[in-house]
């Protein structure tokens, strides 16, 4: 421990050095401008309101966190505990971009599921004699979050000065589904030929509606698959709580280099076959 001591100091001292010359340097906020924008546009898709230097300082506290207690609790060597320091940093940055993604894709999965109702209630306006924007106005007001948000922005940002049709192109950007992207060229193309948009937006909802039968049985069919992918993923936590518990084991297993060896070659097998499972799975009607 008191060898991993100075090099935990050290990257602690780099670290809050590097985030305060992030906080106050603008040239430094320019030349990350994109990778905060990415990460800007990622929170906004995933529903969430934070600011991405916020979301940042939680991903470097999910870092710290569980190095300095498995540097408490297993004592590795040094060259270990910078090695456990890089794999809770990349552990904590994929993590959180697959939080942020599975954030959006539960957001626009619901919003898919609202879309079909939301559309035959804009399809009811249309075909009273009411504009697209009064009446989308009217199924952002009847609808639940998030297709209430996400049509008010669209009625919003028309207001602003913005046309409806690109207005609805923006919608498509935000939700990356099949469905929406039809709804927005269908929009743009009734509005340049001219039609019975109400009749067409009909039957776009009922085939979002075969849509959504076809997907919940392709889920019933891969489930099984998608089960054995979640338990492979989580073997090497219940094994790694095995070896914690043998000291010899342990030892071998986190201060010798065939140990380190060993670790990397189990950890990478298992997430290749993960990744197999998940693509077999990933199944997109």
């Amino acid at each position: 421990m008191a060898a991993v001591a100075p090099i935990a100091i050290l990257l602690g001292a780099i670290g809050a050095v590097a985030l305060l010359f992030n906080s106050f340097s603008n040239p430094f906020q320019a030349h990350f401008g994109k990778f905060g924008e990415r990460f800007a546009t990622d929170l906004e898709a995933a529903g969430m309101t934070m600011e991405p230097q916020n979301f940042a300082f939680v991903l470097v506290g999910v870092a710290l966190v569980p190095w300095l207690a498995l540097l408490v609790l297993l004592r590795p060597a040094p060259l270990a505990g910078v090695l456990m320091l890089a794999a809770s940093a990349l552990f904590a940055y994929f993590g959180g971009r697959a939080f942020l993604k599975q954030r959006r894709v539960k957001r626009i999965a619901l919003f898919t599921d609202q879309l079909e109702g939301a559309l035959r209630t804009l399809a009811g306006g249309v075909r009273v004699g009411l504009g697209i924007r009064q009446a989308l106005t009217i199924t952002s007001e009847q609808s639940r979050e998030p297709a209430k948000s996400e049509f008010m922005r669209v009625v919003g940002l028309s207001n602003l000065g913005l046309s409806i049709l690109d207005a609805f192109d923006q919608l498509a950007l935000r939700m990356t589904n099949t469905e929406t992207a039809v709804l927005a060229r269908v929009v743009r193309v009734q509005s340049q030929t001219g039609g019975d948009l109400g009749t067409v937006l009909e039957g776009l909802a009922g085939t979002i509606r075969d849509r959504r039968r076809l997907r919940r049985r392709v889920r019933a069919v891969t489930a099984q698959g998608r089960a054995t992918a979640w338990l492979l993923g989580l073997l090497p936590l219940g094994v790694g709580a095995f070896v914690l518990t043998q000291d010899e084991l342990r030892d071998a297993m986190l201060q010798t280099l065939p140990g380190h060896i060993f670790l990397a070659v189990a950890l990478l097998l298992d997430a290749v076959a993960v990744f197999v499972l998940v693509r077999m799975t990933r199944i997109d009607p």
